[in-house]
């Protein structure tokens, strides 16, 4: 039943993803501004969970656009596994960030802050012996800041550190990336 349930609760975040996604590519955008989808990366980076050892973490993300001037929204996906005690725990994250920009006058670089809520597939294998699993789903906090810089005028790199609060698994992590932004 808790397989199910987990089953359910993807299917439905994924199907309002997908919907606000549609939604929000069919809104116009204002003057470089507004909610669409206007770019797509991936990152990559460490994450260190709670009671457990660094591991890489992989992921990739959507840039939403702004609904107010410098405040990006950024729909993403993560996943990273690491064994401990002969266990092995794999977290499948399904995010929403909210990004803040301070933009510098004259500058490159582009400082931003923010936080979102994103929903934890933990996944717990037992060592052999023990019986079962143990898997569960569990909503977490993040809090974020970063710097990015926009190399071309559809190529963006950033680098971030993030908290996440997550139930017997919070994590730090350190992450890079790109992301490609559409030219319309």
């Amino acid at each position: 039943m808790k397989r199910n349930g987990s089953f359910l609760v993807t299917l439905v975040v994924g199907l309002s993803l997908s919907s606000s996604a549609a939604l929000a590519a069919a809104a116009p955008a204002t003057q470089g501004h507004g909610l669409g989808f206007q770019g797509l990366g991936a990152r990559i980076g460490f994450v260190d969970p709670e009671g457990a050892s660094s591991t890489v973490a992989l992921g990739v993300h959507i840039d939403g656009g702004e609904f107010v001037r410098s405040v990006h929204v950024i729909p993403l996906v993560e996943y990273w596994k690491v064994g401990v005690s002969g266990s092995d725990i794999r977290d499948f994250t399904v995010a929403t960030d909210i990004n803040v920009d301070f933009p510098v006058e004259g500058g490159r670089l582009i400082p931003y802050a923010g936080g979102g809520l994103g929903l934890h597939f933990i996944h717990i294998d037992l060592p052999p012996g023990a019986l079962g699993d143990a898997s569960d789903t569990k909503l977490g906090l993040n809090v974020q800041g970063g710097i990015k810089n926009q190399v071309m005028p559809n190529l963006g790199i950033f680098g971030e550190v993030k908290y996440s609060f997550v139930s017997d698994v919070n994590q730090l992590k350190v992450m890079g990336g790109f992301t490609y932004n559409f030219i319309y």
